[in-house]
């Protein structure tokens, strides 16, 4: 049984137990900027260097995919970002959109780290090199703490509103994650399919409902003002290619005239020296012929212009629809990250209302020990690992730091994570050494 009773105590001591499982093939290391694999979740920041565009964000979709400009879906889950330039440079030189393709690209933001279970605010939390486990439970407000003065009956309640809250949350989340999923297969509803299984059984009831309804018109909301402004762009489109066709029409008239009056021209020479026509007659020709030159090279300026607006007009409608799944991207990764972290949260909560219910007065009272359970749970290429912990163990992105207490005796030495391997270890395989309570730090 977890020991969050503790909730209710003032603790004199902290003894942190960290279990550990080595499995050496998945042992904790620093992010190494060079040689870190990509994964989704990950957001990267895309630069043609060949325009004058701004760079982009791109991130990752579950499939391990990112949407590239006049590319499409490129798979980068599992490169290093330079495997993952070099990719990009060799789709753009193979679909013939540069020829010698000059990319940046760069990890804007990395998977967040999760902590949960027995931290004062168990979730989410953005990834920076160098984190430790020791910073990444100070991130979560540190370990849980409570008063001997604090009433079990209104701490329940407390709870029970607690996971009333988380439980709303999930549903929000989950309503929007179905959202942008409809959105981006191009429907206007929201089937059961859309919405993540972990949180389906969630998804019921008359709160579920009323969420799902603005969801509903949101996303109708949404998908009108991209139809409408698809449309104009469309139209534009259209308009031009239309004024293309004319002016290419004009232009071959305007040429034949040209060759006309260049045609007159020779005949008023020829006549003119026979004596026919007079100098001032082949003067009036030659600056028509003048003329109507000028006339061409306008219609030419003309229809060079309306093939750049043709492309001008390209390029923006395929930066609306390309805008608009990479925000739907953007957010969807998001909502992923807000759900997960409910989901984590809930759990912890629920853990602790269990364990507040089931305890008596008098256990609340004597209860004067904590000792916390950490485990970091990674995932690697042979599946979910769970990796030896210690206070400087670096955390990688996406990783999961579960925080547990557990109950113990009273007249203990204050203890926190081992700050390194030599720590003592016990029988029963977890690391122990004595250091000032974390929470207070």
């Amino acid at each position: 049984m977890f020991c969050s009773k503790s909730l209710f105590i003032a603790p004199r001591l902290l003894l942190f137990n960290v279990l550990v499982l080595w499995i050496g093939s998945a042992a904790a290391g620093p992010v190494d900027k060079v040689d870190y694999a990509l994964a989704p979740g990950d957001l990267l920041k895309f630069d043609i260097l060949d325009d004058d565009k701004d760079p982009i964000e791109l991130p990752i979709a579950p499939d391990g995919s990112i949407q590239v400009p006049f590319v499409g879906a490129v798979p980068v889950a599992g490169l290093a970002v330079s495997d993952a330039r070099k990719e990009l440079v060799r789709r753009y030189s193979d679909h013939q959109i540069f020829v010698v393709p000059k990319l940046a690209l760069s990890v804007a933001a990395y998977r967040p780290v999760y902590v949960t279970g027995d931290v004062r605010q168990p979730g989410a939390y953005d990834f920076k090199p160098e984190i430790t486990v020791e910073k990444a439970i100070a991130l979560a407000g540190g370990q849980l703490t409570a008063t001997a003065t604090d009433d079990p009956v209104l701490a329940r309640a407390r709870m029970r509103g607690e996971l009333e809250e988380i439980e709303t949350g999930i549903i929000g989340a989950a309503l929007s994650f179905a959202r942008l999923t409809a959105q981006l297969a191009g429907r206007d509803v929201i089937i059961d399919e859309d919405i993540p299984e972990i949180a389906r059984p969630s998804v019921t009831g008359p709160v579920a409902a009323s969420l799902r309804e603005v969801e509903l018109r949101i996303l109708r909301a949404g998908n009108e003002s991209f139809a409408a402004q698809e449309e104009v762009l469309t139209a534009n489109l259209e308009d031009a290619k239309d004024e293309i066709a004319l002016l290419e029409e004009l232009a071959r008239k305007v040429e034949r005239a040209v060759e006309l009056t260049h045609a007159d021209l020779e005949r008023a020479r020829e006549l003119q020296r026979r004596g026919v026509q007079t100098l001032s007659e082949v003067s009036n020709i030659e600056r028509q012929v003048a003329t109507e030159e000028v006339r061409q090279l306008q219609v030419l300026s003309d229809l060079s212009a309306a093939r750049r607006n043709v492309g001008t007009l390209k390029s923006r409608l395929a930066d609306l629809m390309q805008q608009r799944r990479v925000g739907a991207l953007v957010d969807l990764q998001t909502q992923n990250t807000n759900l997960a972290t409910a989901i984590a949260a809930r759990r912890a909560a629920a853990e602790q209302l269990a364990l507040l219910s089931s305890m008596t007065a008098e256990e609340l009272a004597n209860n004067k020990e904590i000792v916390l359970d950490i485990k970091i749970r990674r995932q690697t290429d042979n599946g979910l690992a769970e990796l030896p912990v210690v206070a400087t163990t670096p955390v990688a992105p996406g990783d999961l730091i579960e925080v547990r207490m557990v109950g113990g005796s009273a007249g203990s030495t204050a203890a926190t994570l081992p700050r390194n391997d030599s720590a003592s270890r016990n029988d029963a395989g977890v690391y122990s050494a004595v250091r000032p309570n974390l929470a207070s730090r």
